[in-house]
Parts: C-alpha cells; sequence; structure tokens
C-alpha cells in the first residue's frame, strides 16, 4: 500500500512537472506571437506614415512643377516670338543671353535638325553647342515630334500644342544639377527653341524633404525602428554604375537611407516587385540583432525598414527567467509538499 501510494506521488510530481513545463511553452510561444505582432504593427504605422508623406509632396511637387511648366510654356513662346523670321546662324550667343534674362529662364539653346538627328546649334551655353539627341529614347521621339508639327504622345513629361517639358532631370553636362527642360516649335522656324531653369525647388520638395524627414522623425521616436528606405527598385538592381539622369527613376534610394546591407537585399527587392508580397529576413550586425521587412510598393518601389530586435529580445530574456525561476520555485515547492506527504506514509502510524 505504502509503495502505490509513493508511486502515484512520483507521477502526480511527473505530472506537475509537465505542466508547468507546457505553460512555460505555451507562455513564451504566444509572448513570442505578440512581440512579432507589436513589430508589425510598428512597422505598418512607418510605412503608412512614409505613404502619405510620399503622397502629400507629390501633390505639392506637381502643383509647383505644373506652375513652372506654365512659366515654361509663356517664356519659350515668348522667345520663339522674338526670334521669329531669323535665320539661325545670324542669332548671337550675347543675343540669347539677353532673351534668357528678359524671359527669366536659366538657358536657352536652340535645336536644328541634322540627317537622323536634331543638334543643338546655338546656346548661351558653349558647352551645350552639337549636343546630339539621337540616343535619347523617348526624348529624341518627343524632339522629333515637335519638329514635325506632330502631337507630342510620349507618356513622360507635359505636353500641349507646339510644346513639351520632359521630367525634372539632370543636365546631360552637368553632374548634381537638375533641371526642368521646355521645348517649343510651331513651324515658323528651323529650329526649335529650348528654354531651361534650375529645378531646385521641385527637387527639395519631392526628394529632400517630405518623406525624408517624416522617415527621421519615425527613426528618432521609435527605439524598434532602425532605419527606413524607400528603394527604386529597378534603379537599385541596376547595381553601383547606374547613371542618374531622371531622379523619380533613377535614384536607387529615393528617401531615407539603407545602411544595414545584407547578403540577399537584392534578391529579396526583386522578389518584392516581381511577386508583390513582404519580404523578410532576420540578421546580426555589429552585435545587435534585426529584422528587415521589405514592402512592395507603387511603381516597383519598395519601403525596406530594419527593425532593432535587442529590446525585444532582452525582455524575453527577462520573461524566460522569470518564468523558469517561478516554474523551478513551484516545483521545489511541490516536491516539497510530496515529500511531506511521503514522509506520512512511510510513518509508523500510517496504514501498511
Amino acid at each position: 500500500m505504502k509503495h502505490k501510494r509513493r508511486r502515484t506521488i512520483i507521477k502526480m510530481g511527473i505530472y506537475i512537472g509537465v505542466i508547468v513545463t507546457v505553460a512555460f511553452l505555451i507562455g513564451f510561444y504566444l509572448l513570442q506571437l505578440r512581440i512579432v505582432a507589436f513589430q508589425d504593427e510598428q512597422a505598418d504605422r512607418a510605412i503608412e506614415s512614409v505613404r502619405t508623406a510620399m503622397t502629400s509632396s507629390q501633390e505639392a511637387a506637381d502643383t509647383i512643377e505644373h506652375m513652372i511648366e506654365q512659366q515654361l510654356y509663356t517664356s519659350s513662346k515668348g522667345i520663339m516670338n522674338d526670334l521669329r523670321g531669323r535665320e539661325l546662324d545670324s542669332i548671337s550667343k550675347k543675343e540669347l543671353r539677353q532673351l534668357a534674362e528678359r524671359w527669366e529662364v536659366e538657358e536657352i539653346s536652340l535645336w536644328q535638325r541634322e540627317a537622323d538627328d536634331i543638334v543643338v546649334k546655338q546656346s548661351t551655353d558653349d558647352s551645350q553647342i552639337g549636343l546630339s539627341s539621337k540616343d535619347w529614347g523617348y526624348w529624341y521621339t518627343a524632339f522629333d515630334q515637335l519638329m514635325s508639327e506632330e502631337d507630342v504622345t510620349v507618356d513622360e513629361g507635359y505636353a500641349r500644342d507646339n510644346f513639351w517639358v520632359g521630367p525634372i532631370s539632370r543636365a546631360e553636362l552637368f553632374d548634381y544639377i537638375y533641371y526642368k527642360f521646355a521645348y517649343y516649335y510651331d513651324g515658323t522656324t528651323d529650329f526649335m527653341v529650348n528654354a531651361f531653369i534650375k529645378d531646385e525647388d521641385i527637387y527639395n520638395v519631392t526628394f529632400e524633404s517630405g518623406p525624408s524627414d517624416m522617415i527621421s522623425q519615425l527613426e528618432e521616436n521609435h527605439d524598434v525602428i532602425e532605419e527606413i528606405a524607400v528603394v527604386n527598385g529597378p534603379a537599385y538592381l541596376a547595381g553601383d554604375d547606374h547613371e542618374v539622369i531622371e531622379p523619380a527613376t533613377d535614384i536607387p534610394v529615393l528617401y531615407g537611407h539603407m545602411t544595414l546591407d545584407v547578403s540577399g537585399d537584392a534578391g529579396r527587392i526583386e522578389a518584392a516587385v516581381e511577386e508583390g508580397e513582404v519580404q523578410s529576413v532576420e540578421f546580426e550586425h555589429d552585435g545587435a540583432s534585426y529584422r528587415k521587412l521589405f514592402q512592395p510598393l507603387e511603381q516597383d518601389r519598395v519601403i525596406v525598414i530594419a527593425l532593432n530586435l535587442d529590446t525585444e529580445n532582452e525582455f524575453k530574456a527577462q520573461f524566460m527567467w522569470l518564468y523558469v525561476a517561478t516554474g523551478a520555485l513551484t516545483l521545489l515547492l511541490v516536491v516539497f509538499a510530496l515529500r511531506s506527504v511521503a514522509k506520512k506514509v512511510d510513518s509508523p502510524n500510517s496504514e501498511s
């Protein structure tokens, strides 16, 4: 009878130990799920904030850009009126400079057909003379349509009668300076007027402020958010030799920064663009733990968010030790209680 009771008590101890262990594992698993959910929630809020900033910034940039385009249309038409009836050879650089000042544009170039090309023949800037557009893709298409007195049908830029202005772009001969280039041709001359201005306002609103400011605030105010970048998928995947001509399509990292580079980032960005699904990876860097999310956006763009896992890992470790200590204490109390019961069972006064 004593041995039977002792075996029963041992079984009870084992059952209680199993229950404590299972409870610990379930609790730890639920904690892990809650931490991941918290991280995802922080990431989702950050993504939505950046999306909103991008939309607001784009709307502001579009408004400024349209005003500049209308200004360029007025200036281009005015310059053409002033030059109408003139032979290109009779127009001097000095005269173009005076017209540029009068119509408040940065520079003026005059383009002319030359065989199967359209080339700059006169300009306020000597470095522009002789510039060819034959290999400029849709820009050349727009030039050819203008000088053929056809409607400009390219999808990029802004067009109206006798006029086309390209998207914000870097000058062919000037690094790190961005312009709006406008082109006017109405068939009354044998040259096309090209007036252009520096486009710092649009560039700053679109690429230097707005989303970039929002990203800085998110990184500063949220410990879990290490860094955020809005990546232009095709430009990023093109590699280091990629040339930036049009910022909106050619800058690899449009907003924020991406310094925590991980092997395979390019593949995950490519997968996010092609599959339209969030990609993720966990990694270590300088002794810290991170989780990186790749959220696809419209226009082949991807928001990359690096989450710092150290705080959550510390919390998990504290929870684990607390749970282990609590479980161990519980087991000790159970063992103590069972031993007390076992002693009573083994005492001479107990039943035989």
